[in-house]
């Protein structure tokens, strides 16, 4: 155990000397201040937004509050794990009693744990703080979920956090390089908005299904607005569909990231 809590104190102090990594770790509660205080405020100072247009605007930021909080959190992960490959320290760590495939698990642990985390305060926080402002036809949307909901929706959406940070860790050689890939993947996190159109709304939805955070995102986005949809499947199988998936993406995203890693 004590070697874990070495390597945690470590992990805090490489996250606490780089400002881009406090910035990525506190976006959580940056989307929160976002989503209960400055999102609402549109929905007030903007005449336009009545009707459809108000619930398509409340769905594209909806999207935005789910998807963003573990996009930026995959980010940290793809910084953390190339911080080790810039510095050269996989080596070193692969001859030591956790080994290499410990010490990732280990990061995968935090990191998912920081991931879960977030997305309860985000959508926690914004139900305590802001949910009667969510308003569509005289019915507050954050009515519909309760903390089993949210806490359902951090730990399956928590999973994509891990598959993008491992593969852009994969397949990146360094920071630079991280870097470029993650503003690249950055609209992979906002892809679950093309739901919101018409023709996603039946069966073509599930051609976005390749996209590993749709299934948890649509699935809460269906929740807190109901569509009626033949097509559509409860909460609970989208949930189920998406743990699955990303959680076989997860197992490949691993053994590839220990494949491609240099030691």
């Amino acid at each position: 155990m004590s070697k874990y809590l070495s390597l945690l104190r470590y992990e805090g102090k490489t996250i606490a000397r780089d400002p881009v990594n406090l910035y990525m770790c506190l976006f959580p509660l940056i989307m929160l201040f976002l989503s209960a205080y400055v999102f609402p405020m549109t929905f007030t100072s903007v005449d336009m937004l009545r009707g459809t247009m108000l619930k398509l605007a409340m769905l594209l930021l909806l999207v935005a509050i789910l998807a963003f909080g573990s996009f930026f959190l995959a980010a940290l992960a793809t910084f953390l794990l190339l911080e080790q490959k810039d510095e050269h320290t996989l080596h070193t760590i692969a001859v030591t009693p956790v080994g290499a495939a410990g010490y990732l698990k280990f990061k995968m642990t935090y990191i998912y744990v920081m991931s879960v985390v977030g997305n309860i305060v985000v959508l926690l926080g914004t139900k305590l703080l802001a949910g009667d402002k969510y308003v569509v036809l005289g019915t507050p949307l954050f009515d519909n979920i309760n903390i089993g909901h949210i806490v359902s929706f951090a730990l399956v959406n928590g999973l994509f956090t891990l598959v993008l940070g491992l593969m852009q860790g994969a397949f990146a050689k360094n920071k630079v390089e991280g870097f470029a890939f993650i503003k690249g993947t950055g609209m992979l996190a906002m892809v679950p908005a093309l739901m919101v159109l018409e023709t996603f709304q039946g069966n073509l939805q599930y051609v976005l299904g390749v996209f590993p955070n749709f299934w948890s995102i649509k699935g809460m986005v269906g929740q807190l607005m109901p569509i009626d949809s033949g097509a559509s499947l409860s909460f609970t199988m989208y949930l189920l569909i998406g743990a699955l998936y990303n959680g076989i993406l997860l197992v490949a995203a691993y053994r590839f990231f220990l494949k491609k890693a240099q030691y």
